[in-house]
């Protein structure tokens, strides 16, 4: 989310009414032409109901011109019949950094001109942006109204902006001023912010890393000799390289910054970053490889589905989609940080290809002992020199005009504590915000004396307090707390309840600890995170009731993005489950879940709920709305996308079932057609083939003419078709309808085209069913050399079509060629995924089968030694593909007649099977018998 903060300045008193036209009629109508655009629109108001006193205050001086900087350049004065208040030379030293910043604040006094000149000189008049400064004046505005004593200085600013051209518009009632500031603000819209398409699912994924990016290079002081590192590491071809170090050290800011400078230096560098912690949907594996695969499908333009489950499986298959000579430089951030299980690193792949640069962060803790046994490059983050502390505190308040004396430098400079970077710059802003220079020793002292950051950063809160009072930072600190994403300026207003200039001071006050992504304020490291839930959340049900405070917020919200992040999340952290199925339950919630990646979000939410799915009475909710025919459709296809997310097929078939009669012949013809064509992928999951055939002949028969026309709607309907009648083993059926989709896809998309290669794997596999297996020999070749012209003889698919090509002339008894076929796959695959992935191994079974069918019982067994070493490593003795190749070895035994052997390998795996599988499944009962067999031999050759 982008955002539009404009600066609104005029006197108060005499422009009372406009100011509420504003507020509460226009502004209003700009949010929300903000928020259709992805915009968070502010408007900075900061005498907005502020007292005499406050405004006589030297502080609200400073707030404005920084204000003032933060909303540039949008700015918005209005002239009414006063002057306004002429701040004096002693208003403005009351603070003392004031004229350092701002020198020439002294002849403004002197001048002895107003502060609504001075915010008009400072936002516009001295401003070289042109077209983002409007300025109104009312006709009641007049010399008979205006104090004699404010005249000639009232006169000269008017006409001032008379003669720059920024003047040029009276109005005569308030409703007037509104309908010219909204047609002005509009305009700036669509030329700054215009209407864009929605975000692409990797944009969404990609946006807040890139902002936590930015947050994290600010002032960033660099090492140099990292970067030289890290570039010969991106230009070789060795192993991932490990960044590590203490927390505190700067690991996230390295990382950010090595990898914006190699996207400076080579432009067309394809670079994904993940920061672990950047979003509150940023912290597990899943998260992760889902976020990877993203970017690769957007990056490579793929037509891959992203896989719904068993993305550790997945993974490998996704890296190796990289062209050859294509380069990916992935950085994956803070992996100590994951979630449940993920820092022991199983999940990510042990073989990373080539052309994938991985560099990876961590602490000293679990992860980085995992990460050692891969044997990868590493590279430790020092603790900051005596040197490099001294030099950072150094440059550091030079930036504000302050510097510390000699004696102070060599306290930081030999302070242990201060080789964080974090700890060391968290001081040096404490000391850059102290006032009293003389009391500067004591101060250093008290940061000192803090043994760790939680308790340095209890110690910045409770400065804050002080500062701001108590209330205030626990309310801000707690909303921010309790926020998936964060909160913009906006919503911490009226989620506090707090004053505008209140918040902008303590925003302006707290900007080194917070991060703003997006137009949403965030922390921006996990340790003021944690001092802020210690401090203000640890009683018991604070955090709940937090979160239902901002839940209830946010349901209030117009149904959008911003609604759809945060309410249901906080109904589900709040555990008020009832009201979180509530909330998904209403149509224009399940409207936002549209996209296939915001639908597994949903499901995140309805699977933390007793049941998942949707009574059918969903229906007469949306009928009861309304919404509109189309609104409604589209709320109901949501629902069923869903559900087939979830897998729950028998819900989506009653509710797709029962909502069919409601649109069917209301909506457009494809439409329907899309919704008929689902009814039968469902039925056929469902088991129900005969109803499946019926729907989908049925409309191949009433939607010919159509059908031609949407040529992938036929397509997706012939493909349901085909594949109900391989599931039913009708294959010659199935075998004549793909042959069409050939046809089809050939004429519609060419021969050399990924939907015609599909299309022909899905034939050599019905063929080798039906044991047509020299056709199913050449259609697996023909595929084969599809794919080679597609993708080339590395990609994951084209090695699986020659496995299915070893597996058709394994079938033929060609054991040779079959033989060849696995190897050549069998190399491919170790290279790409890595000898421990499972494709790899069951590349190796296929081999061990084919010796052992050759006869070759003791070659079978060293290549199925080879497979169950892997397969307990990496799944474990007790899982189904283990007990698979342990019954394998079992079984060459009892080829051999070395029945000893066979049982002792028959009796420690069946076991498993039977756990798993059940004693009915006819594996289980097909391997009890062979051991019955077994026990039997033995005893006969006993007797003997």
């Amino acid at each position: 989310m982008n955002e539009f903060r404009i600066f609104l300045s005029s006197t108060f008193k005499d422009l009372q009414p406009e100011r509420e036209q504003l507020i509460k009629k226009v502004f209003p109508q700009i949010r929300a032409l903000c928020r259709e655009r992805g915009v968070d629109f502010t408007e900075i108001d900061l005498r907005w109901g502020i007292t005499d006193e406050e405004a006589r205050s030297g502080k609200i001086i400073r707030i404005c011109l920084e204000e003032i900087d933060k909303c540039r350049p949008y700015f918005l004065g209005i002239l009414g019949s006063r002057y306004g208040w002429r701040p004096q030379i002693s208003d403005i030293e009351t603070d003392e950094e004031l004229l350092k910043i701002y020198p020439w604040l002294r002849k403004f006094a002197a001048d002895n001109k107003s502060i609504v000149e001075l915010e008009f000189t400072y936002g516009a008049l001295q401003s070289q942006d042109e077209g983002s400064a409007f300025f109104y004046e009312s006709a009641a505005a007049n010399d008979d109204r205006i104090k004699e004593e404010d005249k000639i200085l009232y006169n000269n600013l008017k006409k001032t902006l008379r003669d720059s051209g920024l003047l040029d518009f009276r109005f005569d009632t308030p409703e007037e001023l509104g309908e010219k500031v909204l047609r002005d603000l509009t305009a700036i819209l669509d030329r700054d912010f215009p209407v864009k398409k929605e975000q692409t699912p990797a944009e969404r994924e990609r946006n807040p890393h890139e902002a936590f990016a930015r947050n994290r290079t600010h002032s960033y002081i660099a090492n140099p000799e990292y970067y030289e590192r890290f570039e010969k590491f991106i230009e070789s071809n060795e192993s991932p390289l490990i960044l590590w170090g203490k927390s505190g050290f700067g690991k996230s800011a390295l990382m950010a910054h090595l990898t914006n400078e190699y996207r400076h230096n080579h432009s067309k560098a394809f670079i994904i970053r993940h920061f672990v912690g950047a979003t509150a949907g940023a912290s597990s594996t899943d998260d992760i490889m889902r976020h990877l695969m993203l970017e690769i499908k957007e990056h490579y333009k793929l037509s891959d589905e992203l896989p719904q489950s068993n993305l550790q499986e997945e993974l490998p298959v996704w890296l190796a989609k990289i062209p050859e000579g294509e380069k990916l430089v992935l950085a994956i951030d803070a992996v100590n940080q994951l979630t449940g299980i993920g820092n022991e690193m199983h999940w990510l792949p042990e073989f990373i290809p080539a052309n994938v640069r991985l560099i990876i962060s961590t602490t000293p803790e679990l992860p980085l002992e995992q990460l050692r046994k891969r044997n990868w490059q590493e590279l430790e983050i020092k603790p900051l020199s005596s040197g490099q502390r001294k030099r950072i505190a150094e440059e550091f308040l030079a930036r504000y005009h302050k510097r510390l004396h000699k004696d102070q430098l060599e306290i930081i400079a030999n302070e242990p504590k201060l080789e964080s970077p974090l700890f060391l710059r968290t001081v040096l802003e404490e000391l850059r915000i102290f006032g009293v220079h003389s009391a500067l020793d004591m101060h250093l002292a008290s940061y000192l004396a803090c043994e760790s950051e939680p308790d340095l950063f209890q110690t910045v809160l409770a400065r804050m307090e002080r500062d701001h009072g108590r209330e205030t930072v626990r309310r801000i600190m707690s909303a921010i707390w309790a926020s998936r994403y964060g909160l913009s300026e906006t919503e911490l207003l009226e989620i506090t309840g707090l004053s505008r200039l209140t918040l902008s001071e303590f925003l302006i006050a707290l900007e080194f600890h917070l991060m703003q992504r997006t137009g949403l304020f965030t922390f921006f490291h996990s340790y003021l995170r944690s001092a802020v839930e210690l401090r203000y959340l640890h009683e018991e049900g604070g955090k709940k009731d937090m979160h239902r405070h901002l839940a209830a917020y946010f349901s209030e919200e117009p149904y959008d993005e911003r609604r759809r992040d945060e309410e249901p999340w906080q109904w589900q952290q709040s555990e008020n489950l009832e009201t979180l199925r509530e909330c998904l339950m209403q149509p224009e919630m399940a409207a936002q879940f549209s996209t296939d990646q915001q639908a597994y979000e949903a499901l995140f939410y309805w699977k933390s709920l007793p049941e998942i799915g949707f009574d059918t009475s969903y229906l007469d909710k949306l009928k009861s709305r309304d919404r509109g025919l189309e609104t409604n459709f589209q709320a109901y296809k949501n629902i069923i996308n869903l559900l087939i997310t979830a897998g729950n097929y028998a819900n989506a078939a009653v509710f797709l079932e029962k909502g069919f009669t409601e649109f069917d012949g209301r909506v457009e013809e494809n439409k329907t057609l899309e919704i008929n064509i689902s009814r039968a992928e469902l039925e056929m999951q469902l088991g129900k083939y005969d109803t499946a055939i019926g729907i989908a002949q049925s409309l191949l028969e009433t939607k010919a003419s159509f059908l031609e026309k949407n040529h992938s709607l036929r397509l997706k309907l012939l493909d349901t078709l085909s594949t109900t009648y391989y599931n039913l083993g009708k294959f010659e059926e199935a075998e004549n309808i793909v042959r069409d989709e050939i046809n089809t896809s050939k004429n519609i998309y060419g021969i050399l085209s990924i939907e015609t290669a599909i299309r022909y794997r899905n034939l050599g596999a019905i063929l080798m069913m039906a044991k047509k297996f020299q056709d199913s020999e050449n259609i697996c070749r023909e595929t084969l050399s599809l794919y080679i012209n597609l993708f080339g003889e590395r990609y994951p698919d084209t090695i699986f079509c020659r496995i299915n090509l070893g597996s058709c002339l394994h079938l033929q008894r060609k054991f040779e060629n079959a033989a060849h076929e696995f190897e050549i796959a069998e190399q491919g695959l170790s290279v790409l995924l890595g000898s421990y992935h499972q494709q790899t191994l069951i590349c190796q079974n296929n081999i061990a089968n084919l010796l052992a069918e050759q006869g070759k019982f003791e070659e079978a067994r060293v290549k199925a030694f080879d497979v169950l070493e892997r397969r307990i490593n990496t799944l474990g003795e007790k899982s189904l593909d283990t007990a698979i190749t342990g019954m394998f070895i079992g079984y060459t035994y009892y080829l051999e007649k070395k029945y000893k052997m066979a049982k002792r390998y028959y009796e420690k795996y069946l076991p498993i099977h039977t756990k798993i599988q059940g004693e009915q499944n006819p594996n289980v009962i097909r391997f009890q018998a062979r051991l019955e067999e077994i026990n039997r031999a033995l005893l006969e050759t006993s007797a003997q």
